[in-house]
């Protein structure tokens, strides 16, 4: 979401509680962390020639040893994908990466042009699992996971996503940009926090009608002083509660009383997918690209940085991303979002390819029990080498870099599923070819 103006707002009403952050928990905006270890690293990390990992691995290390020093325990939250109200929000941001991705692959990049590379979230993930640290990943956008978590949890939320300011966190805002953890002093992190309630008390109105102002963003709000505050929501008095709707003025959100609805804290729906896959997300184990998949029957390509007077580099995985589609949609098409050209990005329908077995195997493929059927396959490989490699199987060791020493069955067992269900999807390339 975020709110247009709110961070200046703040900043000028002088409401920010200046705090040594220790002995506590707190719950972490994922994507809002990376982006940010990323971004404003000293010196810049690399973003023209597909990303420095290994520097970006260290920071995040770095970062959460100074939670630990300070006896800071942290819940990471991520994002599950963007949910379909958003879909115009969500296509204005991919055709602004697309420009700044191409910006970048000239050379003519300015100090905002950043562009996230394509493996920063999985390499964040990874660190965060050897390090041992609580992740979960969500349905749809964290924000509203995340101000639920840290009121059950008592304790603040650290994120820049300017919808924290709106939504009732009991234990404040730490934001991102203000928390010094490079800077540990006398065992504390310092850091700002902001509470819904000091921005009530300066601008004398309720905490009830915190999400107007989100539902006004960019209209009358933008010029709110603090004088004003009791007289501009009186304005809207529809809005007496969280949810509530009004009529928006000329040049407000024609959307205000959904906006306003989504800052009520309530926990978000589930998606309708099989219990092991809700719970593989839920750990990280598997992509979040699932949920759009099958609940929205789309994914979305991010711009790269590439050589944009040649096609798109997605191109050259299409075969691939058409069996991850059979095997979650069945014959229903999925839209993909790729660039087309240099100046836009644009929806195209991918049909699915199926796996070229009987249709009583075929039944075996559904997404209920796709985890099953891909460990008997990893454990079959091994026992079955010489009969795959003679269907062209061979080729299935350089595409997994499994090992062709002996396997423990009760260690595939074990291993995340989203490796195996890459696996998965080359075994089928067997019996395709």
């Amino acid at each position: 979401m975020g709110v247009t103006g709110m961070k200046t707002l703040v900043a000028e009403s002088d409401i920010l509680e200046d705090v040594g952050f220790k002995d506590s928990a707190v719950i972490i905006d994922g994507p809002s962390l990376y982006y940010s270890l990323y971004f404003n690293s000293k010196p810049k990390l690399d973003q023209q020639h597909g990303g420095d990992y290994s520097a970006f691995r260290d920071l995040v290390c770095q970062f959460f040893s100074s939670l630990k020093s300070c006896n800071v325990k942290p819940l990471v939250l991520l994002d599950g994908g963007a949910e379909p109200v958003k879909n115009k929000t969500v296509g204005n941001r991919l055709k602004d990466k697309l420009q700044k991705a191409k910006k970048l692959s000239e050379s003519m990049a300015g100090e905002r042009d950043n562009i996230l590379p394509p493996l920063v979230k999985d390499v964040f993930i990874q660190v965060l699992q050897e390090l041992q640290v609580e992740i979960q990943q969500c349905f749809g956008e964290a924000d509203l996971t995340a101000a639920l978590r840290a009121n059950e949890r008592k304790c603040p939320v650290l994120s820049n996503d300017s919808d924290f300011y709106i939504f009732n966190v009991q234990e404040g805002f730490l934001s991102i940009d203000g928390f010094q953890w490079e800077t540990v002093t006398q065992g504390a992190i310092p850091a700002q926090r902001y509470r819904v309630s000091q921005f009530c008390r300066c601008f004398n109105v309720d905490e009830d009608h915190m999400p107007v102002f989100a539902a006004l963003s960019g209209n009358d709000y933008s010029y709110l002083g603090k004088e004003d505050g009791k007289k501009f929501i009186e304005k809207y008095p529809e809005a007496q509660q969280p949810g509530g709707s009004f009529t928006p003025s000329k040049g407000a959100s024609k959307d205000g009383s959904l906006t306003a609805q989504q800052y009520v804290l309530k926990e978000p729906p589930r998606p309708n997918l099989p219990q092991w896959v809700i719970q593989e997300i839920q750990r990280a184990s598997l992509t979040s690209f699932v949920t759009s998949v099958v609940t929205q029957k789309s994914m979305t390509l991010t711009p790269l940085v590439e050589d944009f007077s040649q096609p798109s580099s997605y191109s050259a995985s299409l075969r691939i991303r058409q069996f991850f589609y059979g095997l979650l949609l069945g014959t229903e098409p999925c839209t993909e979002y790729d660039r087309e050209g240099a100046e836009d990005m644009r929806p195209k329908q991918v049909t699915p390819v199926l796996a070229g077995v009987t249709p009583e195997e075929l039944q075996k493929l559904e997404l209920e029990h796709l985890n099953e059927l891909v460990v008997n396959c990893y454990v079959g490989v091994h026992d079955q080498k010489e009969e795959l490699g003679k269907k062209g199987g061979g080729r299935i060791w350089g595409c997994t870099n499994m090992s062709q020493d002996p396997v423990n069955e009760q260690e595939v067992k074990q291993s995340n599923v989203s490796k195996s269900l890459s696996l998965f999807i080359c075994i089928i390339c067997i019996f395709v070819n």
